[in-house]
């Protein structure tokens, strides 16, 4: 690249990076207060927090890195319309390439840090991220055995203990698990005790009963017990690791899955989904690097023309982005909206690619632009009328003081 060229992608390349780092720690920290019920219930809060948030991170990635890279190309070729460099620089000739390089470099880096993110890292990451949960879950319902108290360790399962008595044991023990569908599972026993037997975890019940209730039909089955051993790793969300989510395998895993896998066997479509979001996520980063260049790249000479490019922009960005999470979602449903889910950001992307090359621009009609420009104009109203009520009542409390 020239030197000229350069230049434009350290400025593009350098706002992204801020955009990225600035999305993925919003994202991060929405997902990390989800859990924060069992990662500050566990003996060692602070480090299941740390794990998780870094866990997290390809997964954040892949998701706002186009996002990331559309502000960082928006932003700069914007600031360089309203300094007039566009409009000098079209005067002196240069053509669309002396712009558009820059954009396709950092749009081809941005894909292949998405594909390496969803395609290498991300499985690794889930994977480790669900042992984390689990890790974390286990030292809750510890938490709840040794203190006494009462846990709820994930929707519809809660544990009671209501004392402890010396060498270990507990006593008064009520636990409920309504998380099986039409079913209710109540254990109670007078007395209990954890037990470490290898890598697995028992709870140990004595003296105590299990009822089993429908809730379709109301029956209740009872059975009394003088010993009963639990295994601990049923009662713990997100602990069962013996059969990994499609999320947690690795890409050439799921395009040939052996028959007796449990997701091939029960939930089909969940394979169908990753392998979607896997295979088209790196599609994206491209498609809105050629949108706003097509949109942003050329000078515009008044408001209207700069409100339409920016509108054109966000409005298709949304317009392709919620098509690509809904057809992800429903690809394994149908076989259409299978291919749909590539074809779309495909040939989007060859469309946008031909219109960067050629120096076209598509424009909306002229009554829709016009409607747009009434709505923007109205909502403009609305906030200065809004603002300066605010105002007023603010001087007119400070009047009053």
């Amino acid at each position: 690249m020239k030197e000229f060229e350069r230049y434009l992608f350290r400025r593009m390349a350098l706002l992204t990076f801020w955009s990225l780092v600035s999305a993925t720690l919003l994202v991060l920290t929405t997902q990390v207060l989800l859990r924060l019920n069992i990662l500050t219930s566990s003996e060692q809060a602070l480090m299941a927090f740390l794990k998780v948030s870094f866990f997290l991170i390809p997964n954040v990635l892949s998701i706002v890195a186009p996002f990331a890279l559309l502000i960082g190309v928006t932003q700069v070729l914007n600031g360089m319309n309203s300094d007039s460099e566009l409009v000098v620089m079209e005067s002196a000739g240069a053509g669309p390439m002396l712009l558009f390089k820059p954009v396709l470099v950092l749009s081809l880096i941005i894909s292949a840090l998405t594909f390496a993110s969803g395609n290498l890292f991300e499985p690794r990451a889930n994977r480790a991220f669900g042992d984390t949960l689990a890790e974390a879950s286990a030292d809750l319902l510890s938490i709840a055995v040794r203190k006494g108290s009462f846990q709820k360790l994930d929707d519809g399962l809660y544990v009671h203990i209501n004392e402890m008595f010396p060498g270990g044991d507990f006593g008064g023990i009520f636990l409920s698990d309504r998380r099986a569908e039409n079913t209710e599972l109540v254990y109670f026993a007078r007395r209990g005790r954890m037990l470490q037997v290898g890598d697995e975890r028992f709870l140990v019940l004595a003296e105590g009963q299990a009822q089993q209730r429908d809730t379709r039909s109301g029956n209740i089955s009872i059975v009394s017990f003088d010993s009963y051993a639990l295994d601990l790793s049923s009662f713990l969300p997100n602990s069962e690791r013996k059969s990994l989510k499609p999320r947690e395998q690795s890409t050439g895993y799921l395009l040939n899955p052996p028959e007796d896998d449990y997701f091939v066997q029960k939930s089909p479509e969940d394979i169908s989904k990753q392998l979607v979001e896997r295979l088209t996520g790196w599609i994206y980063p491209l498609l809105f690097g050629f949108i706003a260049f097509v949109y942003m790249g050329k000078a515009v000479t008044n408001r209207q023309e700069k409100f339409q490019s920016i509108t054109g922009v966000v409005g298709i960005v949304v317009l392709l982005r919620a098509f690509g999470f809904y057809s992800a979602e429903e690809a394994g449903l149908s076989s259409t909206m299978w291919i749909a889910a590539f074809a779309v950001p495909a040939g989007a992307t060859l469309l946008f690619l031909f219109l960067a090359l050629t120096g076209r621009l598509p424009r909306m009609p002229a009554w829709m632009a016009r409607r747009i420009a009434i709505a923007g104009h109205h909502v403009s109203s609305f906030y200065r009328s809004l603002h300066s009520w605010y105002l007023k009542r603010i001087r007119r409390g400070a009047g009053a003081a």
